[in-house]
């Protein structure tokens, strides 16, 4: 006879397939939680640094005396990209239609692409822009190398880097370079905040949150359901950036200063003959080891941008994301510089990148443990529930665990899912609906957003390291045409 509250109700001691996928269970949310909580802590505590809320305007920014701002739109030129780079100048030059005199002379764009076409293309389709804000198109040459050999993303931001240093749009004064993807937007009012910001920084490598609202109907619901974890994770990039210590880095909303990255250059050459392919955080990590901490800053001014149309496209994403780490782990481990670091400084390089990792590619392991233990328990190898008092259940430490962590996770969509949905342009009913919708498939999206960390982690520590750098597509007509076999 089983004693209440004994758990397993078998031997206590004995491996049964319950006990392992319960204590899997275990350890994966105990894992997860941890980086839940690291989240919420910045959250909590921190939130009024997160985002830049008071307005500026231009009477102000002239006060201020700002920076000289190079936005600058990288891009392979893939169908549909096109697009989506227009909105983004549109925005600049709607800020600069408000002082044309002002913005002109303080703000240009520069579009650095691989298509020859493209480049035509975008020259005449701006050319109304032009008057308002200053927008270049320059194409890397087919054969364009770099010294150490770069390729992907980071041989066309090398391309850029090595033109300026020729001398290529320079102006006097201090300059900041503003890097986006191809979708990306920073609203008029943002921009002003980021001109203010820049003008008193002393920081060189400064970053700011992301949120996801473009086209946010037209992708897939799945999407948006993965898309709502992101947003407060960039709370936590607020800690990373203001501690100064590049255990992440994002590439789009990445500001640095002209002279520090003309410095450092993209040239960041392959590792064991594989093309770089998270050029961001490979950025960040040369960033730390040339200035040390004080360089990174957080400007907190809001970039948009939108969610992949399908789950293929959001499967390679991830996966991608996480491949580029763990070589950029990798580059680190054989720097002679990183190897000077004290020991404290390289184990938070390292083992906090890893623990990162580690906690999203578990969430998969997590969601299988689950759906394992409610397998058993249909087809009669787990005993069915009993009357209370005599049942035999897990240990309250374990519900505990499972409760806190499952708070925290759907709390961290619905947070996500609002900061989203307010800039999407949606009446308020619809508003809430979209949350609702992403709180509903976190289970689900939850799952299939870890497969593809988790599947990057297999591949890379079973040997399998080849890369591909392809763009999430940009529109859901390129999404259907993408032939991801190429990749």
């Amino acid at each position: 006879m089983v004693s209440a509250g004994r758990w397993p109700p078998e031997a206590p001691h004995a491996l049964t397939p319950a006990v392992f996928l319960v204590l899997l269970q275990f350890l994966v949310v105990l894992v997860m939680g941890i980086r839940l909580l690291s989240y919420y802590y910045s959250f909590a505590f921190h939130w009024p640094r997160y985002r830049r809320r008071a307005p500026v305007s231009t009477a102000e920014l002239r006060r201020a005396g700002p920076p000289f701002l190079r936005l600058q739109v990288t891009t392979r030129g893939l169908p549909g990209s096109s697009e989506v780079i227009v909105r983004g100048v549109l925005n600049v030059a709607a800020l600069a239609a408000e002082d044309p005199a002002f913005y002109r002379d303080l703000i240009t764009v520069e579009i650095c692409t691989e298509s020859a076409g493209q480049g035509e293309f975008l020259s005449r389709c701006l050319d109304d822009s032009a008057p308002l804000v200053p927008v270049s198109v320059l194409v890397v040459p087919e054969g364009y190398q770099t010294p150490a050999g770069t390729q992907k993303k980071a041989r066309s931001l090398h391309y850029a880097t090595e033109m300026r240093r020729t001398g290529w749009g320079r102006r006097p004064g201090r300059t900041f370079v503003v890097h986006y993807d191809e979708e990306s937007v920073i609203e008029p009012a943002e921009l002003r905040k980021l001109l203010h910001v820049l003008a008193a920084t002393d920081h060189k490598v400064l970053e700011g949150p992301i949120y996801y609202p473009l086209e946010y109907t037209s992708t897939s619901v799945l999407c948006r359901a993965m898309e709502a974890n992101r947003p407060i994770g960039c709370f936590e990039c607020r800690s990373v950036m203001e501690r100064g210590i590049p255990q992440h880095l994002h590439g789009s909303n990445l500001v640095v200063e002209e002279e520090f990255e003309n410095e450092i250059g993209w040239d960041l050459g392959t590792l064991d003959g594989q093309p770089f392919i998270a050029e961001d955080y490979v950025f960040g990590i040369l960033a730390f080891l040339r200035g040390g901490r004080r360089v990174f800053g957080w400007h907190g001014v809001v970039m948009l941008e939108q969610p992949p149309f399908s789950y293929r496209s959001a499967f390679r994403q991830r996966q991608r994301w996480i491949t580029g780490v763990l070589q950029g782990q990798r580059m680190l481990l054989r720097t002679a510089a990183y190897r000077r670091l004290p020991a404290r400084i390289r184990v938070r390089l390292i083992w906090g990148t890893r623990f990162r990792v580690l906690a999203f590619a578990l969430g998969a392991p997590a969601g299988l443990a689950f759906l394992g233990y409610l397998a058993l328990e249909l087809a009669g190898v787990l005993p069915l529930p009993q009357p209370v008092g005599t049942a035999p259940r897990p240990p309250l430490v374990l519900l505990l665990a499972l409760a806190v962590t499952g708070t925290l996770w759907l709390g961290s969509v619905f947070i996500g899912a609002w900061l989203n949905v307010a800039h999407a342009s949606l009446p308020r009913l619809r508003r809430a609906t979209e949350i609702g919708k992403a709180v509903a498939l976190t289970p689900v999206a939850g799952l299939l957003e870890s497969a593809a960390g988790l599947w990057a982690v297999i591949r890379w520590l079973s040997g399998h390291r080849e890369v591909s750098w392809q763009p999430t597509p940009k529109t859901r007509q390129a999404d259907r045409q993408m032939n991801w076999s190429n990749t």
